[in-house]
């Protein structure tokens, strides 16, 4: 009987504390709920002033709020980013984002150089060639896509050379993104592919360089056709598909006859029909 009871109140008990936890629970959702309309409110009141009246924008509550604001910068352009840019620096973003630079957690590492390249005019060279160079490739990565993004052509060599080096490497595809954002104008800015022989950064190299169509670019396809690497092979075709002249035939051709890879035949087939 006494174990009944005691069985009985350990039940009660334990609804007790469910109950109580699900309302703490409850109570910090609406908590977060609250906050996160109040940020939206409050970003929504600053662009408004920004964009339509021009000036008179209010502080930040937060740097939250800085961050959020910068995210709108990336969408704009002309006066608008201009006024988003001065609100921002006057309100103590680059600081902020110096400060976040610093911080041992790569997550706040990487929304700092977010928060620094679309609160500067003009991003200091040795500050994102050093994010390049962080630990985290998440840091990495998005001091890229941010530098790109702001379509300066001083990020290409950098951003290269990180994607042939050994040790802490930018992946393919976020170097190839960062410099397609880029003003790609000459082959010699992607110098450190064609020193290097990397695959990863021929691959880069021969895809961005075709595709901004620098005619410059089709020596160093000719050259990569015969690498050991089947993924700079394709990367090489593909260039020559789309800056090649009559020049590419014969070593395609050669190519072909010698081409143990069936999807290498196959891309060295369609470059032929569209160059022959």
């Amino acid at each position: 009987m006494t174990a009944l009871i005691v069985a009985g109140w350990a039940a009660m008990g334990l609804c007790a504390l469910l109950i109580v936890i699900v309302l703490v629970v409850r109570a910090r959702i609406a908590a977060g709920d609250r906050r996160a309309r109040g940020r939206r409110t409050e970003v929504s009141a600053i662009l408004r002033t920004l964009l339509v009246a021009g000036e008179g924008a209010p502080a930040p509550r937060s740097t939250v709020t800085l961050h959020a604001i910068a995210s709108v910068a990336s969408r704009v352009r002309g006066e608008d980013r201009e006024a988003i840019q001065c609100w921002l620096r006057d309100n103590g973003a680059p600081l902020v984002a110096r400060r976040g630079m610093r911080s041992r957690r790569p997550i706040e590492r990487a929304r700092a150089v977010r928060l620094y390249v679309r609160s500067t005019v003009e991003p200091s060279m040795s500050v994102l060639i050093r994010m390049l160079d962080d630990a985290d490739l998440r840091v990495r990565s998005t001091t890229a896509l941010e530098w790109g993004s702001t379509g300066r052509d001083e990020a290409i060599e950098p951003v290269m050379a990180a994607a042939c080096r050994e040790e802490r490497r930018l992946p393919p595809l976020v170097a190839s993104i960062a410099i397609m954002r880029c003003r790609l104008l000459d082959a010699e800015s992607l110098h450190a592919a064609w020193s290097t022989r990397d695959p990863d950064g021929l691959r880069v190299a021969l895809s961005t360089g075709s595709a901004a169509g620098i005619a410059a670019v089709q020596p160093y396809a000719l050259q990569s056709l015969d690498h050991d690497d089947v993924l700079v092979r394709i990367a090489a075709v593909d260039a020559l598909r789309r800056i090649g002249t009559r020049r590419a035939v014969e070593p395609l051709q050669r190519r072909a006859a010698i081409e143990g890879n069936a999807i290498v035949r196959h891309h060295v087939a369609e470059a032929l029909a569209v160059l022959s």
